[in-house]
């Protein structure tokens, strides 16, 4: 047999090192690619969206970027 007519066969490659590796590409092996991605991102945003949703509101006195003197974080504005 020829070179030539090897090439055209599949012959499925030894798995090498152990289960884990087997297991990760397994959506790979059975063309799910974006179907797994996409399903990881809608658990991923769903996981955040529960913890924005449930999370406690923040208390006036302590807002990100307001100083003390009631103005905000990086105003230019000078005192006169």
């Amino acid at each position: 047999m020829s070179r030539r007519a090897r090439r055209g066969r599949t012959v499925p490659r030894p798995t090498y090192g152990g289960p884990l590796p087997w297991l990760l590409s397994l959506p790979a092996r059975l063309h799910l690619r974006w179907a797994l991605i996409l399903a990881v991102m809608v658990v991923a945003m769903g996981a955040y969206g529960r913890t924005l949703v449930t999370a406690p509101p923040m208390p006036p006195g302590k807002a990100p970027g307001v100083e003390q003197g009631g103005a905000p974080a990086g105003s230019s504005v000078a005192a006169r």
